[in-house]
């Protein structure tokens, strides 16, 4: 992966702009999306002669399988993002993949998972399994977590709607002399017994809005997780010093500015020599070119020119139920109504895991007293270095001894000051966060009036000092700063 080549403006970005960003991705490459999504959905297509007689069975099967064609389309997208577009080859032995990877887990266990726009990425392009695969969610999900789920959410809507909309459409086409012959397909003596016509065209609209609605949605979740990675990881800055880097290459820069200056003094000085007419005197309207307003006004008063307005008033016609048009619009009227009781269904479903989800979202508060306390997780990271108590050695101070003695002084220092980082944080129960910098953790410490403050101040200094300016402390200065280690028995911080 390389940043450079990226073929989009990274910067951050709110999650409705993300959004936008991945929408934006899809649209470029629609019909490639489409038939990739189509690819990886079509098995379930061969099924139809099997389940002709229970079209809603073949429904499930499609809607539970439908995921891989996501597969397909986000593989498609994350290389177009960075420059390059897979052949068809290429795309043919993506599929197996796409179809059977991490099945058990995905396409079971987290079917119905909220959160799969962006964790199927996460899965895809980083292939990050257990353990590394749930720290990493974390990280992502601290941005668009949210609109994840109102994109899975609006989707589901989404696909009801536009189905609804494709059946009442292709309605419209039935011609006169088979209306008859459909109403009959449509009469609902049994209102839980779905005639077969209506019950393959509903199942069809629903599995072309499905691949509709899918791929928009794939191009969502990964416009949201590349901006979370571009939030935390600071593509932009990094980005930026490339193209500065890039920009002081050598003294071509220099020269076609040189160039340009050269050849616009040179366009300057022909046109003072040749003389050129004033934008006036170029573009001046002829006098005679002028029309009188009296001829105007004149022109407008021709009978020609007089606009009449007639109203007709068209009486209403109430359909007689005897006539014989009255069969049809009765079995339309049926159908219209089941779809309308499904669409019903499906937002009170949706209302129920927005519910569920916002009660997942705050079972970790609780009521202290009058005021609602959050239970907070101690930071693992900070500025990129793992301060977590099961990341540092048993005895801190003995190994990064160790270290310095064998000439590895940088990487002592930074162990020394994970582990004091660790104390802070886990024992004296500083709030350091992951975005903090070397001055904003001493500034929240010195906050403390902790008695190891000064201690901390010290270390703090040195390892700036041998971090960023390359000036490693001397030996009397290391040999103070063990001695004076005081975060723990032993040396554990």
């Amino acid at each position: 992966m390389r940043l450079e080549d990226v073929t989009m403006v990274i910067r951050p970005r709110s999650d409705w702009e993300a959004v936008d960003s991945g929408l934006a991705m899809v649209r470029r490459d629609f019909w490639r999306c489409w038939v990739l999504w189509w690819m990886a959905v079509f098995p379930v297509l061969l099924l139809i002669p099997v389940l002709a007689e229970y079209p809603v069975v073949w429904a499930l099967v499609f809607f539970w399988w439908k995921l891989t064609g996501c597969r397909m389309v986000l593989f498609q997208l994350s290389r177009r993002l960075f420059g390059e577009n897979p052949g068809w080859s290429l795309l043919w032995r993506e599929l197996p993949r796409a179809l059977f990877r991490r099945f058990f887990y995905r396409m079971i266990l987290a079917r119905l998972s909220p959160w799969k726009t962006m964790a199927i990425p996460v899965e895809e392009l980083e292939e990050l399994r257990g353990g590394p695969f749930r720290r990493r969610m974390k990280v992502v999900m601290r941005r668009g977590e949210g609109m994840s789920v109102m994109l899975a959410l609006m989707s589901v809507i989404g696909v009801f709607w536009l189905a609804l909309g494709i059946f009442a459409t292709s309605m419209l086409f039935v011609p006169e002399t088979i209306k008859d012959e459909w109403s009959e397909q449509f009469s609902f003596e049994d209102r839980w017994v779905l005639p077969d016509g209506f019950a393959w065209l509903s199942v069809g609209g629903l599995a072309f809005a499905a691949s509709l609605v899918d791929v928009f949605l794939t191009g969502a979740g990964f416009g949201l997780y590349v901006n979370s990675r571009t939030w935390v990881e600071g593509w932009d800055v990094e980005l930026a010093f490339k193209r500065l880097a890039n920009r002081l290459k050598g003294g071509a820069s220099l020269c076609l500015l040189a160039g340009l200056f050269w050849l616009g003094q040179t366009i300057a000085v022909s046109a003072q020599e040749h003389g050129t007419k004033p934008m006036e005197e170029e573009f001046a309207e002829p006098e005679d070119a002028k029309v009188p307003k009296d001829v105007i006004q004149s022109i407008k008063q021709d009978p020609a020119f007089i606009i009449y307005k007639e109203k007709y008033k068209v009486p209403k016609i109430k359909p007689s139920v005897h006539s014989p048009g009255a069969a049809p619009l009765a079995g339309l009227a049926g159908a219209m109504s089941f779809v309308g009781m499904m669409m019903l269904a499906v937002v009170l479903l949706a209302l129920c895991a927005l519910i569920a989800w916002l009660v997942y979202r705050v079972r970790f508060l609780h009521r202290a007293g009058d005021a609602l306390v959050r239970e907070k997780e101690n930071v693992r990271v900070v500025m990129g270095m793992e301060v977590a108590a099961e990341s540092l050695p048993a005895d801190v101070l003995a190994t990064a001894r160790r270290m310095w003695a064998a000439g590895s002084h940088l990487q002592a220092m930074s162990l020394l000051y994970r582990g004091a980082l660790s104390w802070w944080i886990e024992r004296a129960g500083v709030e350091i966060i992951e975005s903090d910098t070397e001055g904003d953790c001493l500034r929240r410490v010195m906050q403390s009036d902790h008695a190891q403050a000064p201690y901390f101040a010290a270390l703090t200094e040195s390892w700036i000092r041998g971090a960023y300016a390359k000036e490693l402390p001397g030996q009397s200065v290391w040999e103070d700063l063990c001695s004076r280690w005081p975060f723990a028995e032993g040396g554990r911080a």
